[in-house]
């Protein structure tokens, strides 16, 4: 039992010594406009499903060919996400947007994993943590260069910018500028898909998609065992890039969500499946599927915060994969692909001094 206390003890304590790669922000002078938004929203979409789910929304506006928020709200966040691209260089790359906006505006930009595993991994940040850049004035371009070990060619990932504002006006954002990734967006579906549980034991569940040609609509299903699922409602196809459902029924034990679209000639693609334990299974501690694992883990938690950190480290301390989980998400994945089989342990730390220790088996 000594031993074994002993043991926990190393785990726990090597946490500290490592951390995701951290992102470097300098200013840049090589941003050329990648989308411009004069005919179309270039697959943008908004609110962000990975934001607050208190976020206004940008949506495009054709008369001035751009993406404009336009709520009337003084003091709000606004967000929105682009479709899935490549990296196409390693450590690095260049991003920047032109913008109006009222005075004292602040900015940050994420650069989150795309529609591979995991997708809602934070691979880079402007600010490294929950603080925001002003912006210089009302009006100006933004120009940076993001140097992150997490940055890898090949990649497929996403850019997340997110606006906070204190005064009354719009926020236009428009000329998207890129360098170091391309193609896009990607001829995939979804590219997206979280829950978020309500305080009465019912749940949202949000999806973003990409290419979105010949579909007809969006079925929601649900399962108490995670094979046998059944409809729980239908949504028509829109041509938007976001789309919610809201699951009414209250949660008494835990259920399995996913969503299959269906095209009009009758095909059909799945979402991954998401997993939402109901409280009173969740005030028990992190929940971890499937076990053993293979190529992906699954982490279930409370509802995030924005200091909410999930660290993988192997058996002798070493830390692997730290990864920031997204404010108010119910769970969180990580990539398990590189890793030999074995055994390794989880951290969970939830920001507010509460720590948890699980572990998880690679096969």
């Amino acid at each position: 039992m000594k031993k074994a206390l002993l043991f926990l003890l190393m785990i726990t304590s090597g946490f500290a010594a490592l951390a995701q790669f951290p992102t470097t922000v300098t200013t840049a002078t090589n941003c050329s406009v990648f989308r411009n938004f004069n005919t179309g929203d270039e697959g943008f979409s908004s609110a962000s499903i990975y934001s607050d789910n208190n976020d206004a929304a940008f949506n495009w506006n054709a008369v001035a060919g751009a993406e404009i928020e336009g709520s009337g709200l003084t003091n709000r966040s606004a967000s929105l996400i682009s479709p899935s691209y490549i990296l196409s260089l390693n450590g690095q790359v260049t991003v920047g947007f032109r913008y109006v906006a009222p005075s004292n505006t602040e900015f940050r930009i994420r650069i989150i994993s795309g529609a591979g595993s995991p997708p809602l991994e934070i691979l880079a940040n402007t600010a490294n943590g929950p603080v925001y850049t002003p912006l210089a004035g009302n009006s100006g371009s933004i120009c940076l260069l993001l140097t992150d070990a997490d940055l890898i060619i090949g990649r497929q990932v996403r850019f997340e910018f997110t606006f906070r504002a204190t005064q009354p006006g719009n926020i236009l954002f428009d000329d998207f500028a890129l360098t170091g990734g391309t193609g896009g967006p990607l001829p995939v579906v979804f590219e997206g898909f979280v829950a978020r549980k309500n305080g009465d034991e019912t749940v949202k569940l949000l999806w973003d998609v990409g290419t979105e040609i010949n579909v007809k609509g969006y079925y929601v299903e649900s399962s108490t065992n995670g094979v046998n699922f059944t409809n729980a409602g239908y949504v028509v196809a829109s041509s938007k890039r976001t789309y919610s459902f809201d699951y009414a029924a209250k949660l008494k034990q835990t259920t399995f969500f996913r969503v299959r679209n269906i095209d009009y000639d009758g095909k059909s693609k799945y979402t991954p499946v998401i997993k939402v334990y109901a409280t009173d299974q969740t005030d028990a501690g992190i929940q971890i599927y499937p076990v053993p694992a293979t190529d992906q883990v699954t982490i279930q938690h409370r509802k995030a915060s924005d200091k909410t950190l999930i660290t993988l480290v192997s058996t002798d301390g070493k830390v692997l994969q730290q990864v920031k989980a997204l404010p108010n998400s119910l769970q969180t994945q990580l990539n398990l692909n590189y890793l030999k089989k074995g055994l390794y342990f989880v951290k969970y730390d939830d920001g507010k001094a509460e720590v948890q220790v699980s572990r998880i088996i690679k096969n």
